[in-house]
């Protein structure tokens, strides 16, 4: 998911991929895609805080080696920030998701 870009997204949900669902499984799918990209949104604001910070807080080395992880460990901070709530995206990313499903966007 974190790949697609929005665009994508609406445009899936505006082909009526999910126009066999239920209006709850279609509310619950659009929460988890608006959820992922807040997430995706969130690190980038995080990698952009620590995008300075060179020494691992762990061993106090500054190196190279801590680099290797630490977008991957920025990504799952940022999903579980999201999980906890996050900065409130994906409630209205969500609504506009199932506003195009049904064919109300405007």
């Amino acid at each position: 998911m974190e790949t697609d870009s929005l665009s994508s997204v609406t445009s899936t949900f505006a082909s009526k991929a999910y126009a066999g669902m239920n209006k709850d499984a279609v509310a619950k799918k659009a929460h988890a895609v608006a959820a992922d990209f807040e997430s995706v949104y969130v690190a980038d604001a995080f990698k952009a805080m620590f995008k300075d910070v060179s020494v691992d807080p762990l061993n106090g080395k500054s190196d190279n080696s801590n680099e290797t992880w630490r977008d991957m460990l920025i990504d799952q901070y940022a999903k579980d920030f999201v999980g906890k709530g996050g900065i409130g995206l994906a409630d209205g990313i969500a609504a506009e998701l199932i506003k195009i499903q049904e064919g109300h966007a405007g």
